[in-house]
C-alpha cells in the first residue's frame, strides 16, 4: 500500500473459513477474508486440531504446498480465535456461533439463507442455479466452469456486505446465499425467459461466437451484427455480400457456408496479423493464448498480475498500487 491509509486499517476481521463445515462455504469466507486483508485489516484465521483444511488441496506447488492456501490465506496470522476483540467475523452458522457470538459484524454463509444448511458442493450450485445447463457444447453433456467460481463471487458478495455494515457503524448479521450468488451470475437467463419467453441454451451462440484455427494456433472470432461490415470488408470476400450473408439471421442459417468462405483466411494468417488488423476495425477478434504464453504478454507483465512466486495479484488497484501485493509476495517467502 502506499501512503494514503488502507480502507481497513486499524479493523480486525475473524476468518473462520477453516472452521465452516463444507467447502463452498470455507472458501467464500476465506476469499471475504482475503480481500479484507488486502484492504488492511488484520485477519486471523483459527485452523481446527487437524490443521488448515487447505494445504493438500490442488493445485500443488513443487515444494507440496497448496497454491490455493497460499493465496486464500496470504497476510492473515492463524491464531486462536479468543484473541482480542474483533470488529467483523466470517464464517458459517455454526462457527460464527460457536466463535463470534460477540463480534458486532457477522457475515453469515450458507446454501440458501437462514435456516438449514443442506449438503452442498459448488458442482451442485452451478447444477441448481441453472448455470450449468448454459455452459459447454451443444452436442454435449454441461461443462462446469473452471476454478471456484461460484465460492469466489459469494466471497466478493460476503466482502461487499462486510464493507457495508462497518461503514454503517452497529451490529449487523451480514446474509450471503451461496445458491442466490450463483443464480445471480446467471440471472440473464430466467430474466430471459420471463420477458422474451426463452432462455439462452448451449446450441445458440456457437453459430456466432466460436474459435476458428490460423496458423499459429487460434483466435476467438466475436462480433456482433453491427461489426459485421467491418468483418466482411477485413476478410475482402465478395462472396461474403451474397444476400444471404447479409442479415444475422441469414448467417446462422448459413452458417456452413459462412464458415467455407471464413476459414481460408482465417487458416493463412497468424494471430498477430488477424488480431492487429481486427483491432484496427475496432472488430473484437482475440488471439486464444496458452497460459504459459502469459508469462511472455507484455499488457500481463505491465499490469503485475503474477507476483515473483507465482501467486496472483488482486485485481485491484488502491491509490495506485496493487491492494495487498506485498502480502501475496511475501506468502511464498
Amino acid at each position: 500500500m502506499s501512503a494514503v491509509a488502507a480502507p481497513l486499517a486499524g479493523r480486525r476481521v475473524l476468518d473462520l473459513g477453516a472452521l465452516c463445515a463444507q467447502r463452498p462455504h470455507a472458501l467464500a469466507a476465506s476469499m471475504a477474508a482475503r480481500l479484507c486483508a488486502a484492504y488492511g485489516a488484520e485477519v486471523v484465521r483459527p485452523v481446527p486440531e487437524s490443521g488448515e483444511p487447505f494445504a493438500r488441496l490442488p493445485p500443488l506447488l513443487p515444494d507440496g504446498g497448496s497454491a490455493l492456501d497460499r493465496f486464500l490465506n496470504a497476510g492473515k496470522r492463524r491464531g486462536p480465535a479468543a484473541t482480542g476483540a474483533f470488529d467483523a467475523a466470517i464464517g458459517d452458522s455454526a462457527a460464527l456461533g460457536a466463535h463470534a457470538a460477540a463480534v458486532p459484524v457477522r457475515v453469515r454463509l450458507s446454501v440458501f439463507g437462514p435456516g438449514e444448511d443442506p449438503p452442498m458442493s459448488e458442482l451442485g450450485l452451478l447444477a441448481l442455479s441453472g448455470l450449468l445447463d448454459i455452459v459447454g457444447e451443444a452436442e454435449g453433456p454441461p461443462a462446469r466452469l473452471a476454478g471456484h467460481q461460484p465460492a469466489y463471487a459469494a466471497g466478493l458478495a460476503a466482502c461487499t456486505g462486510l464493507l457495508a455494515a462497518l461503514r454503517a457503524g452497529g451490529e449487523e448479521v451480514v446474509e450471503v446465499s451461496l445458491f442466490d450468488v450463483t443464480a445471480w451470475l446467471n440471472w440473464k437467463a430466467p430474466a430471459s425467459v420471463m420477458v422474451l419467453g426463452a432462455a439462452p441454451s448451449r446450441s445458440g451462440l456457437p453459430k456466432d461466437w466460436h474459435t476458428l484455427p490460423v496458423r499459429d494456433g487460434h483466435v476467438a472470432l466475436v462480433y456482433q451484427d453491427k461489426d459485421w461490415p467491418a468483418l466482411r470488408d477485413l476478410v475482402g470476400d465478395p462472396r461474403l455480400r451474397r444476400e444471404e450473408f447479409l442479415t444475422i439471421a441469414g448467417r446462422r442459417r448459413h452458417h456452413a457456408e459462412l464458415m467455407a468462405v471464413l476459414r481460408p483466411w482465417f487458416a493463412a494468417r497468424s494471430r498477430a496479423e488477424i488480431t492487429a488488423a481486427a483491432q484496427a476495425r475496432r472488430i473484437p477478434i482475440g488471439p486464444v493464448l496458452a497460459p504459459a504464453e502469459l508469462l511472455d504478454d507484455a499488457q500481463h507483465r505491465a499490469r503485475g498480475f503474477l507476483g515473483p512466486g507465482g501467486m496472483p495479484h488482486l485485481p485491484l488497484r488502491w491509490d495506485g498500487a496493487r491492494v495487498g501485493a506485498e502480502a501475496t509476495d511475501a506468502a511464498l517467502a
